[in-house]
């Protein structure tokens, strides 16, 4: 059930993991700075506790036809902060759920024209009612802007 912000009635309260368990469907896109989609992409998210630890399994379809997989292990604390770490994420991101949004802030080489390329992401997670979450990552390359990821989550 949805929770509401008691400082802020009409907005809700997210708890990511709560969103996140069982089945999730994402809808995204990548844009550069110059607001060129490159690459469209349609996840299939799978969330579900391991222990103390939350995994979120991903399966990507990619407009150009690729496939991606990737499962993320987050660690919650009381305070609502989390270490969020996969297989592509030289150390694990660091992030906070408050009120309505969740930050995240992580490195994580991606094969970007066939070679891996380490960016920088700086994601905004926002809950807008009990089925439904955006998502905007900005993304940087050697400290650069390089455009963003906007992704659309529902739950199935």
């Amino acid at each position: 059930m949805l929770q509401r912000n008691p400082d802020r009635p009409s907005m809700p309260t997210f708890n990511m993991a709560e969103y996140f368990e069982g089945r999730t469907r994402a809808w995204g896109l990548f844009e550069t700075v110059t607001g060129r989609v490159k690459k469209s992409f349609v996840a299939d998210i799978e969330g579900r506790w391991d222990g103390s630890d939350f995994l979120m399994e991903e399966d990507f379809t990619f407009s150009d036809g690729e496939k991606e997989t990737r499962t993320w292990r987050l660690k919650f604390t009381d305070d609502g902060s989390f270490r969020a770490s996969c297989a592509d994420t030289p150390t694990p991101g660091k992030g906070i759920v408050k009120d309505m949004r969740g930050d995240l802030k992580y490195s994580m080489a991606l094969n970007v024209g066939g070679r891996k390329v380490m960016l920088s992401f700086s994601d905004l997670f926002y809950q807008i009612d009990e089925y439904t979450v955006i998502n905007r990552a900005k993304v940087k390359k050697f400290g650069i802007p390089a455009g963003q990821v906007l992704i659309s989550f529902r739950k199935v």
